[in-house]
């Protein structure tokens, strides 16, 4: 019919246009908070671009939900404006058969979205854990960028590099502060490098000396070396992630996030039926707001085209709030899992309903009729 073929063009090219700058927006600020991670020495420069990829994947079924709800707004929005919504009322077109258009228009963009909210989400968020982990779990000096200071993952020691790791991992000018023996020690050294002694890491320090200090006696020792062995941190604490090679993952001990969907219906643990109710209701949402777009658009007849973005972009924080509420009350266990769900989507749908019947003009029907009584009596 000429109706969907005319929706499904414009709104298919606003899809574009929102997703476009939406995207880049999210690209740009995860750049930047990954690229300042960094530089700290919190993530490793080899995986920026990787770890780049992942968190984009991760928020991307947001992206497309609200991409989808401002193509449907916006194209409304123009159609009431420009009066051709008023044309194709007139020829009988009513609010239920422009519903079936948009859904017809979304239902592949609504697969989309659950497949990667309910799969995407977690596998990139385990992938980001476990790049992470390895970084961390790297060698006390190998962490350390050049020109800064970076504490050890015991919390008892302190580098220095003025020279990074050239070819055959050796590093220059390295200073390090040592409170592990109950002394202050302070070495220098010309250069440094990660070896392995008995399966041990071992960083060893050539061409250096040695400052050691008792707290509370005023000596101090000082030695020069011309090779010193010193055991480096091995992180611990940390869980594995899913990997084949080191055997099955207690999902007990990751975050919520990491969990795949399917180990998710466990009403015995609430954080998991709390991260279940957010993965269901973001696809859930995209289609009920891509549905109240409709007559969220017919108000920019009064209030104008900015008038009526703001207000469905209020619509819309409010709603994805409210799923982010819904998600903590159940994994505090102040709410249930079905009554929370229904809660707010339950609310959602009558909302919408509501806004429907303002656009068919019921409530203006029934208001008269109530003031007209009141007078009466």
């Amino acid at each position: 019919m000429l109706l969907d073929l005319t929706l499904r063009r414009e709104m298919s090219r606003n899809f574009g246009g929102a997703f476009t700058v939406l995207f880049t927006v999210v690209i740009t600020l995860m750049l930047i908070r990954i690229l300042g991670q960094a530089s700290d020495g919190q993530a490793s420069p080899q995986d920026v671009f990787l770890l780049i990829g992942l968190t984009a994947l991760s928020y991307l079924q947001i992206v497309i939900t609200l991409s989808l709800f401002l193509a449907v707004l916006l194209t409304f929005t123009r159609m009431w404006l420009d009066s051709e919504m008023t044309i194709w009322r007139t020829t009988g077109v009513g609010r239920l058969r422009l519903m079936v258009s948009v859904l017809r228009f979304s239902w592949p963009i609504l697969l989309l979205i659950a497949a990667l909210t309910l799969f995407a989400w977690p596998w990139a968020n385990q992938q980001s854990t476990a790049l992470r982990i390895r970084f961390e779990q790297r060698s006390d000096i190998s962490r350390v960028a050049p020109g800064q200071f970076r504490e050890s993952a015991s919390g008892k020691r302190v580098f220095f590099i003025d020279k990074g790791a050239q070819a055959g991992g050796v590093a220059h000018d390295i200073f390090i502060r040592d409170d592990t023996s109950g002394q202050t020690v302070l070495i220098t050294a010309r250069s440094a490098q990660v070896q392995r002694i008995d399966g041990q890491p071992f960083l060893v320090l050539s061409n250096g000396n040695r400052y050691a200090h008792t707290p509370g006696q005023a000596s101090y020792t000082i030695t020069s070396f011309d090779s010193l062995d010193m055991r480096l941190d091995a992180t611990t604490g940390l869980s594995n992630v899913a990997d084949n090679k080191t055997g099955p993952v207690n999902w007990l001990t990751q975050p919520n996030r990491n969990v795949p969907t399917e180990y998710l219906f466990n009403p015995a643990i609430p954080n998991w039926l709390g991260e279940l109710s957010w993965r269901l209701g973001v696809p859930l949402s995209a289609a009920l707001l891509a549905l109240m777009a409709l007559p969220l658009a017919s108000g920019s007849v009064r209030t104008g085209r900015a008038g009526s973005l703001i207000s469905a972009i209020l619509v819309y924080l409010i709603y994805f709030n409210l799923l982010n509420v819904l998600q903590g009350w159940i994994s505090e266990g102040r709410v249930g899992f079905t009554s929370g769900f229904l809660l707010v989507h339950g609310g959602a749908v009558l909302f919408l309903l509501l806004l429907l019947m303002r656009g068919n003009g019921w409530l203006h029907r029934l208001w008269p009729v109530r003031a007209r009584s009141g007078a009466h009596a």
